[in-house]
């Protein structure tokens, strides 16, 4: 009686742990050991996307324009797999909803595809890659941005059990709209020095004795001295007093104290003080150690084409170190 007893508690239990293995079978997790075939994005999205950091300016276009997304395998194939992939327009109000985007699809015209059908060798988990090449990267100007949802449609071959995963199947690749006519070169351009006779100045906050006009002062020996907040705004809005046409800015350094210099603006324009046009992102670096006042390390802010405006706004997010942050002459170059 005892051995009957036993017996079915020996089957019970094989058959609970018979029902969690074929439950474990239908898992679609990439921890599965079922071989399944997914894509990912570029290392660190969490989105499974792949990043096109293009950027739009008035001559050209910078960036990366060609882009190789492979897929994988959740183990090796023990033979070769051929796997196919394809864009997928459906996709691109998910992408959207679930990243807050309002991007648009991607247009045909725009890229162009190696190929769609894929191989991972036998005894390797990823494939040789699908290279997406952008082609007409100027035509992408739309401020919400592009995207392509590329997705794994049937995959084929001898290792048996093969199958694309059901919660990985996508790549997005996507294209932001990112637009300059800020030059990445901090070299003042050579051209003629504007009268600033009609200037004026506004800027965020000081430094007792240290104020906006210092900047118009003609002396590289003083400079406008923001607060030393880490946390308030710096920027300084300049009134050319009527609409000028400009190559870009010269800048003494603030020789005051050398730490308290800007590293990186955002340098916008506009004609009327409230409507603002940004013109891009300069990125600079604090005054060379040899310069001094009487031998300035000059910073060019330069425009990659010339611009008409009466108002311009740099809004400081970087500096050498500290909070405080100055400007020592600001002139502009026509």
């Amino acid at each position: 009686m005892k051995k009957t007893n036993l017996s079915s508690k020996t089957i019970l239990a094989s058959g609970i742990l018979l029902l969690a293995l074929l439950g474990a079978c239908k898992k679609d997790g990439l921890e599965s050991k079922e071989l399944l075939v997914y894509a990912k994005g570029e290392y660190g999205s969490t989105n499974n996307s792949v990043v096109a950091a293009l950027t739009q300016t008035p001559v050209a276009v910078w960036g990366n324009m060609s882009f190789d997304i492979p897929v994988y395998a959740t183990r090796e194939v023990a033979a070769d797999v051929d796997v196919y992939m394809e864009p997928n327009s459906s996709l691109v109000a998910q992408f959207n909803r679930d990243n807050g985007k309002k991007a648009l699809l991607l247009p045909t015209l725009a890229y162009q595809i190696n190929s769609n059908r894929h191989k991972i060798p036998a005894g390797s988990t990823v494939s040789d890659p699908m290279t997406v090449q952008i082609i007409n990267a100027a035509s992408l100007t739309d401020t919400n941005g592009y995207v392509l949802p590329l997705t794994i449609t049937k995959v084929e071959g001898q290792d048996k059990g093969v199958r694309v995963s059901t919660t990985r199947a996508t790549t997005y690749l996507y294209v932001p709209y990112n637009y300059t006519n800020v030059d990445t070169t901090q070299v003042p351009l050579a051209g003629a020095t504007m009268s600033r006779t009609g200037w004026a100045v506004m800027v965020s906050n000081t430094t007792s004795g240290a104020l906006g006009p210092a900047m118009l002062d003609g002396s590289n020996t003083t400079a406008w001295r923001s607060s030393n907040s880490t946390t308030a705004a710096k920027w300084v809005v300049l009134n050319m007093g009527s609409q000028q046409t400009i190559k870009g800015f010269k800048l003494v350094p603030n020789y005051v104290a050398t730490a308290e210099n800007p590293t990186q603006m955002t340098v916008s324009t506009s004609n009327d003080n409230i409507n603002w046009m940004v013109q891009g992102i300069w990125k600079g670096t604090g005054p060379a150690s040899s310069s001094s006042a009487t031998s300035p390390d000059f910073k060019g802010v330069n425009f990659l084409v010339p611009v008409k405006a009466q108002y311009f706004r740099f809004d400081i997010t970087a500096l050498v170190s500290g909070g405080r942050v100055g400007i020592g002459e600001l002139y502009a170059i026509q």
